[in-house]
């Protein structure tokens, strides 16, 4: 009965201290939020601290009328969603084709595969690789150098091994070969590994920064991390889209623009959570 309770107390302590983590995680996101809608006023003079101070869409009227912010969006928008179906489509094959073991020269595949987890190529020589390849200053420039993750690679492989070879060879026996057994059998079997894997790609490609810095020199293809750190180094009244518009805090057009930012990721996560735990975990049971 002790033994019961003990553990009814170590399961509490542990929801606890979940639950703690979990609002020290939503706490910034939670005063952004309540800053851009806050009234301006109310945010200049420093009385926001836990709870909005009137109300106002003042910041997300500003945002909305600046053109780079919507360039910024789709050039974000659209890299997301090449990268996806680009970085998806080839590091399933990679990982499908890893998971056979009859594939000719697999260990060293797979250990090339690891030794990239561990080591990059670093900034400089894939900075002259995207150089030397013409897509410098592309959006090309921003999908193909993370065309492959092998991280993400490893989490396929490891799900494309667990689908029974039964079924591959029952579909050879009817005259299937590799490619209609890896769309018509392995990938609808993969289904949660393959959304899981998405979401990475995409969130990846949507909170990147540092390549639009680096690759990208022509304004109207920076994307909207870019966009976004441009907005918070500001200091001063806003002067946006070549309209001054009414004096606002800094503050308020910042975290406006951080939450319009976000808002997207927010409202597709919610229809792929529920294979986000199981691609995970089946991915990471066998080795």
């Amino acid at each position: 009965m002790s033994g019961h309770k003990k553990l009814d107390i170590g399961d509490l302590m542990i929801k606890i201290i979940l639950i703690l983590f979990a609002l020290i995680c939503l706490i910034p996101f939670y005063y952004i939020l309540m800053v851009s809608f806050s009234d301006p006023t109310k945010v200049k003079e420093g009385q926001v601290i836990l709870f909005p101070k009137g109300f106002s869409t003042a910041a997300y009227e500003m945002i909305f009328k600046d053109r780079k912010f919507y360039s910024g969006f789709v050039v974000s928008t659209m890299r997301t969603a090449l990268g996806m179906a680009l970085g998806i489509t080839v590091q399933c094959m990679l990982g499908y084709a890893l998971s056979k073991k009859h594939l000719f020269g697999r260990k060293l595949f797979r250990r090339v595969v690891l030794f990239a987890v561990l080591f990059n190529g670093g900034i400089i020589p894939t900075y002259l690789t995207v150089c030397y390849t013409g897509i410098f200053d592309s959006i090309w420039a921003l999908v193909v150098p993370p065309l492959i993750n092998p991280w993400n690679v490893i989490i396929l492989m490891n799900f494309f091994s667990s689908i029974p070879e039964s079924l591959e060879e029952s579909a050879i026996i009817d005259g299937a070969n590799d490619i209609t057994i890896f769309f018509k059998i392995a990938i609808p079997l993969s289904v949660p590994a393959i959304a899981t894997i998405a979401l990475f790609i995409a969130v990846f490609h949507w909170n990147s920064l540092m390549d639009g810095v680096i690759y990208i020199n022509q304004s109207k293809l920076k994307p909207l991390q870019n966009y976004l750190i441009d907005l918070v180094m500001r200091s001063s009244t806003q002067q946006m889209g070549g309209l001054v518009e009414q004096e606002l805090p800094t503050l308020s057009i910042q975290t406006a623009a951080i939450f319009a930012s976000t808002l997207p990721i927010l409202v597709v996560y919610p229809f792929v959570q529920r294979y986000f735990v199981k691609g995970v975990m089946i991915g990471a049971i066998k080795e």
